[in-house]
Formats: C-alpha cells, structure tokens, sequence
C-alpha cells in the first residue's frame, strides 16, 4: 500500500510539474520570510525537494531556479518590511514576541556588516531576520540585492543537495535497501519533527512559565480552602513549600481511576475511524519492514522492558548514596516513588484487549524522570541537546514496540500519555521543591555508565533467531495437482518492491527441499552468492570485473531470499541468477509425500556505473531467459501464463517439481 501510494505521489508530480515547482518556490520564500522561516521547517521540506529530483520526480534545473527565485522574493520582501517600517518593526507583531532574536540580528548585522546578509543565509535562526534588519539600518539597495541573489544562487543547490544524494542512493539501493532507507529516513524525520515542535513550545513557554506556575500556586491554594483533598495534587506539584507525598499519592490514584475508566471505555466502545486509521499506519510500517530494521528493531525493544530501567535507577541510586549531599534526598525519595503508579496499574485485571504495558509504563517513566533529573544541573546550552536526545531514544523505544506489531497505535499513545502526565507530575515537583542548586561533578562518569547499560544491554543474551519467530507464517497443506492447475495463480506475481509492485516478477515456483534445489543446481554449475562484506569495497572501483561486485540480497515481505545461486554467462558480462523465498505451503501427493514450495525470480544481473560507483542492477526485460533445460533430467518443468502482463514481462511462470 504505502509502495503504491509512494509511486502514485512519483508519477503525479511528474505529470503535474508546475504545481510541484510552484510549491517549491512557496518552501524557499516563506523560508526566507521574516519571522515566519522560524516556524516553517523549510530546511526540511528542500532535502525533500532534493530527495524527489534524485529518484527522478523534479527536474533538477527547474527546480534549482524556482528555488533561488523563492530565496530572493522572501528575502527581498523581508528587506522591504524593515525599510519601510524602521524600528516600529519592533513593536507590531509577531515581531514583537521576538525582542531576542532581533537583537541578536541587530548584533550580528553590526559586527558583520554586509557580509551578514550572505552568512546570515546559512544560519538557521537568523536567516528570517537578517534581512529586515539590514533594511531597518538602511543599507543600500543595490548592495543588498546583489548580495543576495548571490547567497541565493549558493544556498539553493547547497539545501537541494543532502536530498538528491539520498534519493539517488535511494534509486541505487532500490533493489535491496529502499525499504531501509526510506524507513530510517521517516524515522529520523519523525523524530527531527517532534523534536523541533517540543523546542518551540519550550522556547515559546519559558518566558511565561514563572507567571503560570504563579497563577497555578494561587489557584492550588484557594482550590484547597474549598476543597482540601483535592487541592493537595496541585500544591504538591508548584508549591516548595508543601510536602509532595501525599498530593503525589492522590495524584497515582487519581490516574489509577482514569486509566481503569479508559480500559473499560477502550473495551466497551469501538470506534472505527480510530481503529482502521491505526491498522492503516500499522500496515504501512509493515510493508516498509526490512532485516537490518528487524534486528535493530528488536534488540531496541529490550529497552522498554523494566529491567534495564530498573539497572539504571539502582546505579543512579547507588551514585547518589555515595555521593551524598543535602539535595540528593529529595531526588533520592522521587526516584523511588516513580515506579509507583505503574505498580498500581498492574493490579487492573487485563481484559481481551491490552490497551497498555504497566511494565513499558514503568520503564518509560523511569527514563523520563531520569532525564528530567540529571539535565537539572547542566549549562543550558546542553541541557537542550540532553532532553532531544533522551526524548529521541524514548521515541525509538516506543516506535519498536510497534514496529513488530506488539501494540497499536492507540495503545502506544495511550502509553505515552499516561506516562508523560506521571513523569510531567513528577519531575515538575523534584524542580520546584530544589530551587536552589549548585552543579555537581562527577556526573558525566554516571552519565557515562548509564550510556554503556543501555548500549550493552539490548545485545546481552539476546540472539537474532527470536526474529525468525516474529516472521514465521503458518504453513498451509495443499495437494499438488491442485497447485498444478489452480493455486498457482494465487501466490504473489511480483517481488514487494519499494518504488513499484511491478518491477520484479515472481516467475518461478519450485516445489521441493531447499538442500536438493541447491544440490541440483550446483551440479550444473550454478554457484552460491558470496556474501563477504570486503566485496562492496568494489563498487568504489569504476574497473571492477563483474565476478568480483556484491550481489546485495533482495527483500519480499520483509525477509532475505532464503536462496541465491549464480552462473556466469555471456563471457561473464551479464549473471543469472535465482533467488527463492518460502511460500508457506507443503504440498502433498497422491502417495502422502509433502514437500515445501518455493516462490522466487529468475533474472539477470547487468554492472551500471553512477557517480564513480559501478554496481550490480537486475535488469528489467524478464522476457528473454533460459529455460532452464538443465534442469530437466531430474525436473518437470511446466510453463504457464498470466493475465497480468507487463512490457517488460510476458506473463511466463516456470513450475518446478519431481514427478
């Protein structure tokens, strides 16, 4: 689905360029747009842009122009805003919720003069400002304009290029690591997005966050007058002076209630639209599903379970006793009272549907509030990077729970959700009760430790064979003649490609073991596929013989070919090769005998050379290959036709078997 839905987007932009390059040029100019290129994640959507003229979707000229073009219009119109308005530019918003960042603009125009207007380009929060400022001090117009149509011209391509060598590499890698690519791509950029809004709201909550936790306290005090149980969570949560244990209890089984009214809610109403949006998302990431992912995937999976996160909360604890000092006490008694709420959730009786994890919940809250904890006495400057990466890997945690299929989506917000009010609540109330601190060292040798137990502990005892279990399919018994003359039809016609269904047909299907279709064909001459890794250092050597280039594995369904076999052909200017994968299917004769079958392709491998790398492609005319005669003494091979035909390939399936 999501293969398909990526080439439909292709073929459209293709056929609809104008519309294409008109929303690039609206990218570049809000980009360069005062104020508004700060919120405008532009950077991000031009790598897209780059992304779609490697894989051949934009033309690369075209798009460079209007790019530029867009570059120049957002920063001229910028320069005229602040020409015409001066320094009341300051007091109109949305300038006016920016006095810092003008200042900083203002700054940094006086110490670089001109030249900030070319360096300014190229600095992310400055690149909006920049040019309003140096219309606001009245620099000449001539000098401005050509300063920036050359910054221009340079920022375009530079923006552009990140995102074409990854399509590219995407084109290139299309046969055997699309899939991966494309995924790590969504990922990182997932994580690049969340990252990015959190920043904001914390960049846009600072200035207001002593006023709010005044109005909260103000508000807990007078909730308590009225209602004294009641107003302990929020006192316990803003207020220094009032003792956190019991508002925290309250607060543990106050979400206790709600998260056993959700169970009941979750079980007792079903709401589709929610539902099939959920089996939407979890069915594209499954068809995006590829080996290195799955390994990775499920070693980091691991993490969410509570031992590690208890390992880390014993070593922190232990670091703390001994380095004892008058505030490690209350840090001492929040960490232990972190696993509270997660504890309670685990005496909820579990239902038919698990709507969420109590263990994942309580190593999530333990991460999260250990994050909170030893970010406290860092400069600010790093403190930032801290919490995107632990707020990262808390993301990848979650995401490889539900990469497999574990959880649904609903259940992984639901997760999320409880855990972010519990760790919020908690680490709120560890800040305000420490308001004065001073920075201790030592911790970047706990942070260290820290760092090598979660490194360590994904790999320790733990073996890539548990992901063989996660992709067995149920096997199925059909009686052979009825393959023969029917079921045939039924198994797929294509390999599950990225960039397009119908790039890779599935021609053959062979019916018997794995080690006599290899005995078989080595007999006559076909040779196993070298799979040692100093291989693909000769894609960087543009003369390199065919016999010595890598042959990448393919994926189908989420799995390498089981078998890949080679021969040498046309003086060794061309490979043929086989490649099966399990069907999930034993078949059985008349006399009760059952034997596997194998679905898998028979092309030719042809060397192409791109940017100074000479690789292996499959080529794309599957009309024209042996019949496999050799075969034959000990085979029946069978030829039948499909329907579904292609200009690239008649329809032709070879069946394989032993009589």
């Amino acid at each position: 689905m999501f293969a398909d839905s990526l080439n439909e987007l292709l073929i459209w932009l293709q056929h609809h360029p104008e519309l294409a390059l008109l929303f690039v040029f609206l990218v570049a100019f809000f980009e360069s747009l005062i104020i508004v290129g700060m919120i405008l994640p532009g950077a991000a959507f031009m790598v897209g842009f780059g992304a779609l003229i490697g894989l051949g979707a934009l033309q690369a000229g075209p798009a460079v122009i209007v790019a530029i073009l867009g570059a120049i219009a957002g920063d001229s119109l910028s320069y005229w805003l602040g020409r015409h308005y001066k320094q009341t530019l300051k007091a109109h918003w949305p300038f006016s919720a920016y006095p810092n960042l003008i200042e900083r603009g203002e700054s940094f125009f006086h110490r670089h003069g001109g030249k900030s207007v070319m360096l300014g380009r190229f600095i992310g929060p400055l690149r909006p400002v920049v040019p309003a400022i140096a219309g606001m001090l009245s620099m000449p117009r001539l000098r401005f304009f050509l300063i920036n149509v050359i910054s221009a011209c340079i920022w375009a391509p530079l923006y552009l290029l990140p995102g074409y060598l990854f399509g590219l590499s995407v084109e290139m890698a299309s046969e055997f690591a699309g899939r991966f690519l494309l995924l790590l791509a969504v990922i990182i950029g997932a994580i690049w997005f969340v990252v990015f809004i959190l920043r904001q709201l914390f960049l846009w909550l600072v200035p207001y966050t002593d006023r709010l936790f005044y109005h909260l306290l103000v508000w807990s005090q007078q909730w308590n007058l009225r209602h004294p149980l009641a107003g302990e969570i929020p006192a316990a949560i803003v207020n220094p002076a009032h003792r956190e244990i019991r508002g925290l209890s309250l607060l543990a089984l106050l979400l206790l209630t709600s998260s056993a009214l959700l169970v009941f809610l979750y079980e007792a109403i079903d709401i589709p639209l929610l539902g099939n949006t959920g089996l939407l998302i979890q069915n594209t990431v499954l068809e995006l599903h590829n080996p290195p992912f799955d390994v990775f995937m499920s070693a980091l999976a691991r993490l969410g379970e509570p031992a590690p996160a208890l390992v880390c909360a014993t070593i922190t604890l232990l670091w703390l006793l001994l380095n004892q000092r008058s505030d490690h006490k209350l840090i001492i008694r929040h960490l232990l009272a972190v696993p509270v709420f997660p504890l309670l959730l685990m005496l909820l009786p579990e239902g038919p549907s698990r709507l969420f994890s109590p263990a994942a919940i309580l190593a999530l809250s333990l991460y999260g509030f250990l994050l909170i904890a030893l970010a406290r006495d860092m400069p600010a400057r790093w403190r930032m990077r801290f919490y995107a990466s632990g707020a990262s890997l808390i993301m990848l945690i979650m995401f490889a729970r539900f990469y497999p299929g574990q959880i649904t989506l609903f259940q992984l917000f639901a997760e999320l959700l409880l855990t972010t009010i519990w760790v919020s609540a908690m680490g709120i109330a560890y800040r305000r009760h420490t308001p004065h601190h001073r920075p201790e060292r030592g911790k970047h040798k706990l942070l260290f430790i820290l760092f090598l137990v979660l490194c360590l502990y994904p790999v320790i005892g733990w073996s890539p064979a548990t992901i063989a279990t996660q992709h067995a399919r149920l096997e199925t018994q059909m009686e052979k003649q009825y393959w023969l003359e029917t079921s045939w039809r039924t198994l797929d016609s294509y390999r599950h490609d990225l960039r397009d269904k119908h790039r890779f047909p599935m021609n053959l299907q062979w019916a018997d073991s794995l080690a006599s279709i290899q005995q078989q064909l080595s007999d006559r001459g076909w040779q196993p596929v070298d799979r040692k890794a100093t291989r693909y250092f000769n894609w960087l050597k543009t003369d390199s013989p065919i016999t010595q280039l890598p042959i990448p594995p393919h994926v189908h369904e989420g799995r390498y070919e089981t078998l890949a076999m080679i021969k040498y052909v046309d003086s060794e200017k061309r490979i043929l090769i086989i490649r099966l994968w399990p069907a999930a299917i034993q078949l059985t004769d008349a006399e009760g005998r059952r034997t596997p079958l194998w679905l898998g392709t028979l092309s030719y491998l042809e060397p192409v050379t791109r940017l100074w790398i000479r690789y292996l492609q499959t080529g794309q005319d599957f009309n024209r290959y042996p019949r496999l005669t050799a075969l034959q003494e000990y085979y029946r091979i069978v030829v039948k036709y499909r329907q579904q035909k292609a200009d690239n390939w008649d329809g032709r399936v070879l069946l394989l078997f032993r009589e």
